[in-house]
């Protein structure tokens, strides 16, 4: 069984960092499917930061921009 508040401050870690290794370490441990395409692993990482609340409006917003720059959507705004 994971334990859920392991798993959310490892993620944050891991998503903050903005550290493709320290990302991909986190996804293998909780064995989730790595993306091999390079803009598709990004277009992951800024899309689940974007949803995540806890996260501060600069990071969010970071990931909002990175986003929206490559016409991709988010979830900045989602209820």
């Amino acid at each position: 069984m994971i334990d859920l508040a392991s798993f959310v401050r490892e993620r944050d870690e891991a998503l903050l960092s903005l550290d493709r290794k320290k990302i991909e370490a986190y996804m293998r441990k909780y064995d989730c499917p790595i993306p091999t395409q390079d803009t598709l692993f990004w277009a992951t990482v800024h899309k689940a930061r974007s949803a995540i609340t806890s996260f501060s409006d600069d990071e969010r917003q970071k990931s909002v921009d990175w986003l929206t720059e490559r016409k991709l959507s988010h979830f900045r705004d989602a209820p």
